[in-house]
């Protein structure tokens, strides 16, 4: 039986990449970072540890790229996608549309065995260096907020949270609650999915 009140609270995160220098974000491991598109991960030998990279030719169909990091043995041990499109944020039901000037960073993930070496915030300011010098004006990140270590990841990778969003769902009914309240101002675009 599916439960009748289904709440999930999403943080919206943001860097303005237009002023002042990024906080000093180093893994406290070696390792190499790679922007790939398809062509560049259909060369990656070491990816049968990735469970969901039968995902991953549908995102780079779309334009999508992922950040990597990979260690001395060329493995991938942490990954974030990126896109200039909308995509479907999964947990509140919305589609978030970044503007001509954003980029839109998601589906982050660390291997346990190399979590706590610092790779999740190092891969995040390597996407925000290269969107800065890309000419983008700002960057977005949305974590759930019960998870603390990548809210801490974000905020060590110089990101100010700027917007929740809760998703309600009673019974089949949905519902959005925004704080502060969504206006034009925020500059975010959610849309249906």
């Amino acid at each position: 039986m599916a439960p009748m009140l289904t709440k999930k609270t999403l943080c919206l995160f943001e860097v303005d990449l237009t002023s002042g220098a990024l906080p000093p974000c180093e893994a406290r491991l070696a390792v190499d970072y790679k922007r790939l598109d398809a062509a560049a991960w259909a060369e990656q030998t070491h990816v049968d540890h990735v469970t969901d990279r039968y995902l991953f030719q549908a995102r780079f169909d779309r334009g999508e790229l992922v950040w990597t990091a990979h260690n001395d043995a060329n493995k991938i041990v942490s990954y974030c996608w990126v896109t200039g499109q909308a995509v479907e944020i999964g947990e509140i039901g919305r589609a978030i549309n970044p503007r001509a000037d954003e980029i839109y960073l998601y589906d982050a993930f660390t291997f346990a065995e190399y979590r706590g070496q610092n790779l999740y915030p190092a891969v995040l300011q390597q996407i925000l260096e290269h969107s800065r010098e890309a000419g983008l004006r700002r960057a977005l990140i949305f974590v759930m907020s019960d998870n603390v270590a990548s809210i801490r990841g974000v905020r060590k990778a110089g990101f100010r949270e700027f917007q929740r969003v809760t998703y309600y769902n009673i019974i089949g009914f949905v519902r959005y609650s925004y704080r502060p309240p969504l206006s034009p101002t925020a500059g975010v675009d959610l849309l249906p999915a």
